[in-house]
């Protein structure tokens, strides 16, 4: 099927590489798409590159032409989503180039698991400032489960793609986001939550890794990585207390519409934001364990709530 896509990209100060992720978009082989650009309040030359290729391509939109203003990365794509329809939808980023299949083998796969709300989302090469390969940010280490999904975002939002079903059980008017951290990751959960989260094991595109943009950058399980993570406790605590915030926004806008573990996952960890305490955040780990792919990563999940259990009382 020749399905509509809307890209949706979020800018700010990118002037930099901006252009050469705009070009790999109209490079795709892939040709149905309207790129919507919307600028979150950039100081540089961000919003004249911008202009230059809207006044060439009818097929490129500046959304927030002469009302620009600064939201933050999550409010601006969501901004883009609530006011753009297509048949389905992806996110870009500014500054990563995509190869000329990404959107033909997305639209692919998300065809093949039609119909129902359904998000396809693939692997990405990471790689450094000048595009030479780093390593493949995922491989096969990730999980599609609502639970999994839950304890940690395995979706990169430049990697998705989803159908305007999914799109449709967004309550955009409804969502604190300071709840929900990542906009990738509660499309995530809503996918697998009532519909179908698929994964393309292949990368798509090339993630720059630079100074602005770290993610990807260190390797996991290493010696290193391990210090780091013991030494940057409120990082990590931090990270606890998005769970506990993402599982009560779910449970704010969603009540009971869930079965069995998955409906009590979310109202037992949804619950901490009222009654966390030592005995009761241990008694919560050792029967519902925090799911992680890293059994070490299960532990310091249960230790950081059980130690830190003032962290989410609201």
């Amino acid at each position: 099927m020749n399905k509509k896509v809307a890209v949706l990209m979020s800018t700010y100060n990118g002037e930099k590489y901006l252009e050469e992720q705009i070009q790999s978009i109209i490079n795709q082989s892939y040709k149905n798409w309207v790129l919507y650009i919307r600028d979150d309040g950039s100081k540089d030359r961000t919003v004249n590159i911008i202009e230059k290729y809207t006044d060439h391509y009818d097929n490129i939109v500046f959304f927030n032409k002469n009302r620009v203003k600064n939201v933050g990365v999550v409010k601006s794509f969501m901004e883009l989503l609530a006011n753009v329809t297509a048949d389905c939808y992806m996110f870009s980023d500014q500054d990563d180039v995509w190869l000329e299949n990404k959107i033909k083998n997305s639209v692919d796969e998300l065809s093949k698991n039609e119909p129902g709300p359904v998000c396809v989302f693939t692997d990405v090469e990471i790689v450094n400032q000048n595009l030479a390969p780093v390593r493949k940010m995922n491989g096969s280490k990730v999980c599609t489960d609502f639970i999994s999904l839950l304890f940690t975002n395995y979706v990169t939002g430049c990697t998705m793609l989803f159908n305007d079903e999914l799109k449709s059980l967004i309550k955009f008017n409804q969502i604190n986001y300071q709840n929900i951290f990542m906009h990738d990751w509660w499309i995530g959960l809503l996918a697998s939550a009532f519909g179908k989260l698929v994964y393309l094991d292949e990368a798509t595109m090339l993630y720059r890794q630079h100074s602005d943009n770290v993610v990807g950058s260190n390797k996991k399980n290493t010696l290193p990585r391990i210090i780091y993570r013991l030494t940057h406790l409120d990082q990590e605590r931090a990270n606890v207390k998005r769970v506990v915030n993402i599982a009560y926004e779910f449970s704010r806008e969603y009540p009971s519409s869930l079965e069995g573990k998955q409906q009590l996952y979310i109202d037992k960890y949804a619950a901490l934001t009222d009654k966390s305490s030592i005995s009761n955040n241990l008694k919560l780990v050792m029967k519902l364990v925090p799911q992680r792919l890293n059994p070490k990563g299960k532990v310091f999940f249960s230790y950081l709530l059980v130690v830190f259990h003032n962290d989410f009382l609201k």
